[in-house]
């Protein structure tokens, strides 16, 4: 079975990546297996969907939410969320001071239980929110990032295409992979393009 994953909630729609409606209108295609959504916090602790460490030049942990236009909060999504497939969040944290984030998004994932992967380049993140959640966690391995860290006490690996032959694991999710010729190799997709492999 092949399990396709929206990447940023992208598929064919006129929607911005990490939206509020392109995550609802892809978790509506009985294709799309689930999303993934990039996390970042701001500085009054709000967690919003957005994939850049900038916004307007400035970082989005050192702005408040009110002065972010068009971001939507993690929370306006999971409350919508009436299904069980796969939302795949990807933590993005660029200081070694996290534990507020690591805070708020537990607290979310408690409010709202739905079928959660959690996955994050940032090793230390997933190292210290392991054992405090009880959702599958998970590294994104690149050639250059977290090739060489232990990941045996992981649920799941996200890699990139190049990577994911080297590496001999029970769950292993690929990016992004965007054609046919493609997909028998591999069993969780993560794709802008679910709409073309289906």
């Amino acid at each position: 079975m092949k399990y396709l994953i929206a990447h940023r909630s992208l598929d064919n729609h006129n929607y911005h990546e990490n939206s509020l409606l392109g995550a609802i209108d892809c978790l509506t295609k009985d294709y799309i297996s689930g999303i993934e959504i990039d996390v970042r916090i701001t500085k009054d602790k709000k967690l919003v969907m957005y994939h850049n460490l900038l916004y307007n030049l400035n970082g989005i942990n050192k702005l408040y939410y009110k002065d972010l236009k068009d971001i939507d909060l993690l929370e306006d999504l999971l409350k919508k969320i009436k299904s069980n497939k796969i939302i795949l969040l990807d933590i993005k944290c660029e200081t070694n001071n996290y534990q507020a984030l690591v805070k708020c998004l537990i607290k979310l994932l408690n409010k709202y239980p739905l079928n959660y992967y959690i996955c994050s380049f940032n090793y230390q993140l997933i190292k210290d929110i392991r054992g405090k959640i009880n959702y599958p966690i998970g590294i994104f391995i690149t050639d250059l990032i977290n090739k060489n860290k232990s990941y045996a006490h992981l649920s799941f690996l996200a890699l990139s295409k190049n990577s994911y032959e080297d590496v001999d694991y029970k769950l292993k999710f690929v990016w992004t992979i965007n054609n046919k010729k493609d997909l028998d190799k591999y069993e969780y997709i993560i794709t802008d393009k679910a709409y073309l492999l289906k």
